[in-house]
């Protein structure tokens, strides 16, 4: 009687462990219903709205606009005496890990670029270049593309300056 019940409760196990795996098709279920809420509007409208507010221009230098933004921010994992007054960011992340690995890219290309924090933002931005002179700050802004072999990782370049 013993056995009965011990294979009984095997193949009860044997079953439950069996039908909670998940399988590719729950994977590309869950991706085609992300794909239509999407693509209908249901998730991305708050997306769109913040994204459209991130390729705002509010300062004119030269003739062109450029997003220039005022904050206090903290260095990560380098020096305070290599920031300028002028931050070109071309990335922004919320985990450390992924700013720093954009960061050591860029210096490998020969950026001299480097990771801050906006704690009111719990953001961190990857700058490329910092630079004293607000006019070839924004001329790197204009054109990322020249100056820069990696793709930028925001929806437009944009200039940091700390308060």
């Amino acid at each position: 009687m013993n056995k009965i019940i011990n294979t009984f409760l095997i193949a009860v196990m044997a079953v439950t462990l069996w039908s909670c795996h998940t399988t590719e098709a729950n994977y590309k279920e869950s991706y085609d219903k992300a794909v239509a809420a999407s693509r209908t509007g249901e998730r991305g409208v708050i997306y769109q709205q913040e994204l459209e507010k991130r390729k705002t221009t509010n300062y004119v230098i030269d003739g062109d606009s450029i997003r220039l933004l005022h904050h206090h921010f903290n260095i990560v994992e380098d020096q305070n005496d290599i920031i300028k007054k002028y931050n070109v960011v071309v990335g922004e992340f919320q985990q450390k890990f992924n700013a720093l690995s954009y960061r050591d890219r860029l210096r490998k290309e020969g950026h001299k670029s480097y990771v801050v924090y906006i704690g009111e933002k719990k953001l961190y931005c990857v700058v490329v270049e910092g630079y004293d002179d607000l006019s070839v700050a924004a001329t790197f802004v204009q054109t990322p593309e020249k100056f820069m072999k990696i793709k930028v990782l925001v929806p437009r370049a944009w200039v940091l300056t700390r308060f």
